[in-house]
């Protein structure tokens, strides 16, 4: 029998394999603990976050018309202009929409006397009583008031406002307007002078445009709505029968008048004024002081110089003329000695006797005080 063949094992090379490699983890350890909650409990959070933001929206929107309706309201509109303007704070009172002066007018120029802070009244137990509803966006607001402004005056008031619609701000809150500027015109006339008073300030002769020795003088104001105007006159010479001018409608056209009178002082310096002018005619040796009230004609020769004395001085008076003071009329009486000699047997006599004379003299009262006489 033949030998089985035998075979020599085959050689292989091994087969090399590559390790397999893993991608770095960059987000680090996983430190989440792991969601045990049940899928209800995560639903029931859930419903709580949509009523809170839900009960949020609710809660905004609740104070939005709150608001609105107080605030942001045609009444709170007017209540706050109102207020702003009772606390004399002109600047914010002409800021708010739809307060305009006339013109290009601005609360410093010089036709804005009467918007100065000193000009103008408190304003305070402010109610609005009505709001009306016009339509387009209009509303017409009733307020009340109490004004107090100089000299003690105070009056209580009511006035009617239009505003309007002005859109919204942040696309919530209602904005309003004056439809009616609430702007009223008040024109001051001084009489028997050039400067007067409005609360506690000082309307000068330049305000009312006229001369500093002016003798009246008239101008136009534009005056916030409402306002107590106390008109009056004070100087060292003059007082003024206060005038307290109510201003309580927008668009109203007014008019005052301040009639400075003589106070005791200036009727003292005229009576002195006046005495100490005659005093000076009576050192007068003419029958015929010059520039004096009173003369005595004699037909006879004089012998000496005429004597003149007052005997009794006229009482004085002090009216208001058409360009300046005057004196009333009133009676004096001089006396004159004198001798004189008689043109018909050449006797000498003394003259002894009392001279009547009246006094009528305008009365310049300067804006420094000077006070001179002339003729009428």
């Amino acid at each position: 029998m033949a030998e089985p063949e035998t075979r020599e094992p085959e050689l292989r090379e091994p087969e090399l394999r590559q390790p397999k490699t893993r991608e770095p983890d960059l987000s680090g350890p996983d430190t989440r603990e792991p969601d045990t909650r049940e899928p209800d409990t995560r639903q029931r959070i859930l419903v709580r976050a949509g009523i809170a933001a839900a009960a949020a929206t609710l809660l905004f929107g609740i104070a939005v018309i709150a608001l609105n309706l107080t605030v942001f309201s045609p009444s709170g509109f007017v209540t706050t202009y109102l207020e702003t303007l009772g606390e004399r704070d002109v600047a914010d009172a002409l800021a708010m929409p739809g307060v305009d002066l006339p013109g290009s007018m601005t609360k410093d120029s010089a036709a804005a006397a009467l918007l100065k802070p000193e000009s103008l009244a408190s304003i305070t137990d402010i109610t609005t009583t009505n709001d009306v509803d016009l339509g387009n966006g209009v509303h017409r607001i009733t307020a009340r008031y109490l004004l107090s402004g100089a000299q003690s005056e105070s009056r209580r008031a009511s006035s009617q406002f239009l505003v309007r619609d002005a859109g919204a701000s942040y696309l919530f809150f209602n904005q309003w307007s004056f439809a009616t500027s609430p702007v009223a015109s008040l024109q001051v006339r001084v009489a028997n002078g050039a400067s007067a008073t409005a609360g506690t300030s000082l309307l000068t002769a330049n305000d009312l445009g006229a001369d500093v020795e002016a003798f009246s003088a008239v101008a136009d104001f534009p005056v916030l709505v409402p306002g107590l105007v106390v008109l009056s006159h004070e100087s060292a010479y003059l007082t003024g029968i206060v005038a307290p001018v109510l201003v309580d409608t927008p668009g109203q056209n007014l008019t005052a008048t301040v009639a400075a009178a003589p106070n005791t002082a200036f009727i003292a310096a005229v009576t002195t004024g006046i005495r100490s002018f005659l005093d000076a005619c009576a050192t007068s040796t003419s029958l015929f002081p010059p520039g004096c009230p009173f003369s005595r004609q004699v037909s006879d020769r004089i012998v000496g110089s005429p004597a003149w004395s007052i005997t009794a001085y006229p009482p004085i008076g002090i009216l208001s003329g058409a360009e300046s003071w005057i004196l009333a009329q009133s009676s004096g009486t001089a006396q004159i000695r004198v001798d004189v000699r008689s043109l018909f047997d050449g006797s000498v006599t003394t003259l002894d006797e009392s001279v009547p004379f009246r006094v009528d003299y305008r009365i310049m009262l300067a804006s420094d005080g000077t006070i001179t006489f002339g003729a009428r």
